[in-house]
This record gives structure tokens, sequence and C-alpha cells, in this order.
């Protein structure tokens, strides 16, 4: 979706290697293809029927490309800006495809949630569809809806409800321990560390645990590294700079010619073996974890062991890498925020010194700063461009617009947290807007659009079912860092604190942070010596 799409028409490696006389054949079907669609007949025009009002397009929009020349190196940035000039719903083109993207919150929800048996499909992502998903039929995040859509969603939000996930309170509590001590011992060591691998690794663990009953010890070096590269693989391919033939179908050639489909087949084939491997030794052994209790829900949801090798990596690469995302973008604020930091310090504090113990997430009520600092952490910097997006399976109309059957339809995270009109001084980092807001992340997703008041999980039929376990471990982080340490900045060479600015960078369907240093400094004013 940004100008890598266009880049890999023209620099793909393959294509770099081959001889002069095939680069020119390439160069005259293109031109000759614009040609051709350039002057295909008009017909009627679906986009501006008649007694509708007509969704604004805005500028940058070039003859057969569309706008993908002008996404920029982060589409979220841009898509904000056009949002600013054209309002809270547009229509963009990229390629052939069309897409209608949303950034104010009511407006999708009568899109998303009114119109849902229309508004979510999904598109047929090459990777997702073609290689991943089995042709587009199993799983959760990626295929299509219907009965064995829904039966896998069931399952998952089965074993992923609080009365499951809570069972995993003390490993996820321990894998968040381990992580900090991991971040402690850098950051001493190096004299600052960037936090982000070690985040990772530390999610992935939970993550493992979690599903398999295993531990990165127990798995071995090379098989943990491998499903953790296979976790953020699933999410950077997914992306849609790597779907040439959703936007340009007369190029989808280039795709059978490049590096990226060996990777992709290279993904499933790796993951097949491992998660079966790991699927059964979850069943066979003694210990509690979420793939022994699919397995035993397996033939109620009528899901084969196929579907649920494919579910349970669904589940780990939503699981892993997005809240160690999160997680890195605390760390890269509290530096900037001292007094919030000192506010949670004080909060966490008082627990402490009242119960004489760390607060537990079924603690978070006791927390009301702490839980608005963790809201406007995933307001303030959405760890998602758009999420994945949906798909009209038919002629949607709504609020007096008119989309198309056959459109990709999705919201902004970015631009509706971003909104001014959802958001006093949006671009502020302002938690106290959150005070007072204790419902868990899981009931603001799917209560009443009027008491939302925040968006990062999806909606509708595709609401995130991982919302609550994404909660209870960002949490864990959070209190677990401050309880013990502040965040501070890294160094100068002179001694002085050195502030990262708070950019973004754009990776397949996630923000992540720039790479950024910070210190982990031992609390001299905490209530208690807590092991580290």
């Amino acid at each position: 979706m940004s100008s890598t799409l266009i880049q890999s028409l023209y620099n793909e490696e393959n294509l770099l290697h081959i001889t002069g006389f095939v680069a020119v054949g390439v160069a005259a079907k293109l031109v000759h293809t614009i040609l051709v669609w350039a002057n295909q007949g008009k017909g009627e025009d679906p986009w501006n029927r008649e007694g509708f009002k007509k969704i604004p397009v805005p500028s940058g929009k070039y003859p057969y490309f569309g706008h993908v020349i002008s996404m920029g190196k982060v589409p979220a940035f841009q898509v904000e800006k056009w949002h600013q000039e054209s309002g809270p719903i547009i229509h963009i083109t990229l390629g052939i495809q069309h897409w209608v993207i949303i950034s104010d919150p009511f407006i999708a929800h009568e899109l998303f949630s009114r119109n849902g048996i229309r508004a979510s499909g999904r598109q047929r992502h090459f990777f997702t569809h073609e290689i991943y998903t089995d042709g587009g039929n199993r799983g959760i995040l990626f295929n299509d809806t219907g009965k064995k859509w829904k039966n896998a969603r069931g399952m998952a939000l089965s074993i992923l409800s609080p009365k499951f996930v809570n069972r995993f309170t003390a490993v996820i509590e321990d894998m968040a321990d381990d992580t900090l001590r991991t971040l402690k011992e850098t950051s001493d060591k190096e004299g600052a560390v960037w936090p982000m691998p070690l985040l990772k690794l530390g999610t992935f663990s939970a993550i493992t645990r979690s599903l398999f009953g295993k531990t990165a010890e127990s798995l071995g070096e090379e098989t943990f590294r491998t499903i953790a590269f296979l976790g953020e693989e699933v999410i950077r391919l997914a992306g849609p700079e790597n779907d040439i033939d959703s936007f340009f179908p007369k190029f989808s050639w280039l795709t059978k010619l490049s590096s990226e489909k060996k990777a992709m087949e290279n993904v499933v084939t790796k993951r097949d073996i491992i998660y079966r491997k790991l699927i059964k030794d979850a069943v066979e052994g003694d210990v509690d974890c979420l793939a022994k209790n699919a397995y035993a829900l397996k033939d109620e949801y009528n899901l084969s062991d196929m579907d649920l090798i494919i579910i349970m990596s669904d589940l780990f690469a939503a699981g892993g890498d997005p809240i160690a995302l999160s997680i890195a973008w605390l760390y890269a604020i509290l530096p900037h925020y001292p007094e919030i930091q000192k506010k949670m310090c004080d909060e966490i504090d008082q627990f402490i010194v009242k119960y004489g113990r760390i607060p537990s997430f079924s603690d978070r009520e006791e927390l009301p700063y702490v839980i608005a600092v963790m809201m406007e952490n995933i307001r303030y910097r959405s760890i998602t461009n758009f999420g994945i997006p949906h798909y009209a399976t038919a002629d949607i109309e709504f609020l007096e617009y008119f989309i198309p059957k056959g459109t990709v339809i999705m919201n902004s995270m970015h631009a509706m947290h971003m909104n001014p009109t959802v958001y006093e001084d949006a671009q502020k980092f302002m938690p106290e807007r959150f005070l007072g807001c204790l419902k868990s992340w899981t009931t603001l997703s799917n209560g009443n659009i009027k008491d939302r008041e925040m968006y990062a999980f999806g909606w509708g039929r595709r609401t995130c079912p991982g919302s609550h376990f994404a909660e209870v471990e960002i949490f864990n982080m959070s209190v677990r860092t401050l309880a013990r340490y502040t965040v501070e900045p890294a160094l100068n060479t002179d001694g002085t604190p050195y502030y990262y600015d708070l950019d973004v960078v754009s990776t397949g369907l996630n923000l992540p942070p720039k790479e950024f240093r910070v210190r982990f400094v031992t609390r001299v004013d905490a209530p208690m010596i807590i092991p580290s």
C-alpha cells in the first residue's frame, strides 16, 4: 500500500537480473496495459449512484496507479491528512482496487456492526488466502465469513475468555518478571537498551506457554526462535505491499517470480510441521494450555486438525508481536512524561503498602490511573495501520452512502484515535481523558458505541477475540515495571538525557516505533523491596 508496492513492480530482484530484452518486454507490457485500461468503456459509475451522497476522493490520485504513489512511507499519516482535508469517510483507489476508509467511530459502527453481514468479508490477499489459509477457508484472522469461520471464531472466543485466560495469570506474571530482569541486566550492562527485541521474546514466551504449555527452554532455542520468526513473518507478509495481485492483477505473474513467494511457502511449510507437533505434545501432555482446551472442543465446533494448526498460528501471531509493540510504545513515551510515571508509581505503591504485594490483573479497578495510562497509550500510538481490512461481500447502503460490492473497507486506527472531534487535544498524551473508565478492553470493544471510548480491537464480527489476553499481559508488564523501576531516557556522552522522537515506521500490518533506547533505573523510593 506504500511506495514499496510500486517499487516492487520495477525493483524486484528477480527482474533486475534478467536480460535487457526481457526488461524491455516488461516495460512494453506495462505501458500497453495502462493504455488499454485507460480506454475501457466507462459504463455506469457505482460511486456516483443517484440518491446517495458521494464519498469524497482525496487529492493525489494518478491514472491506473490511483493513490498508491501518494501514500508515503507511513500510509497512516497520509490517510490522517486526507481525513482532515476531506472528512471522516474517504474513497481511495490502489491500482484497480477501491478502498473506503473511516475515521469516525459512529460511522464505523454503522458500517461494520449494523451492516456486519455485508461488511465482514476478507479481501483475497495472495498470501493470506492462497497460501496461509488453504484457499481462504480456515482460521480466524484472514478467512471469509461463513460457517467454518464462525465455528473457528466461536472456539477461539471460548478458549480466550477471561475464565480460561485467568488460569494463566501466574504464567504471564512470571514471563513479565523474566523479561524485566533481562531488560534491566541489558540496560545496566550497555547503559541503555532497545526494548523491542527483548519484549518480543517475552510476549512470544508468554503466548507459547499459554497456547502449548511449553517454555522457551523446554522447546529448545532453535524451535522457539523459529515459531517467533513465523509469527512475525505472518504479520509482515499479510501487509498490503505483499499483494500486487489485488491492485495490479495484470501483473500477478510478478508475484510468482518474486522471492517473497518462496518466503510465503516456507512459512506455511514450517508452520504445519512445527504446529502439528506442538498441538500433539500439548494434547498428550499434563500441562494445562489453550491448545489442549481447543483440541477438546474440536469436534463440538466441527474443526479438523488442519483448522487447529491455522487457528493456533493465528493466535500466536496476534498474541506476540502486537502486544510487544504496545509495551514498547509505553516505554518510548514514559521518559517524556516523568510526572505521569510518578503518578503511576504512587498508585502502585499505595496498593503495595495496603496489601504487601504487587497488584495482579484482578486488582485492576484499584489502579484507575494506571488503567487510564494504558488506554491512552494504545490510543496515542496505534499499533496497527488499519488492522486487517474488511471486504464488502454485497452492496452496502448506510447513512445515505453507497458502497459497491467488492470494496475494501476499513477504519484507520491512527486517524480515528487522532480525530479531534472524538478526542479533545488528540495530539497530546493525556491519560486523564480516560480516568473513571474501568471497564475491561473486551467489554469496551463489544459494548454500546456511545460508551466505547477506545477502538483498537476492531468492529462487529471481526472484533479481536484476544483483547482480554492482551490487556492482562500489558497490565502486568506496566505494573511490574513501575513497581521496581522508572523508565528513563538514554544519556549522551556528556551525561545529559537524550529524548528520542516518538516516530513510527510502517511494517506490514503494524506501526512499531523507530528504534530508541531507554534505561531501567531501580526505584529507591519503592515502599518495599521487590525481588527482580
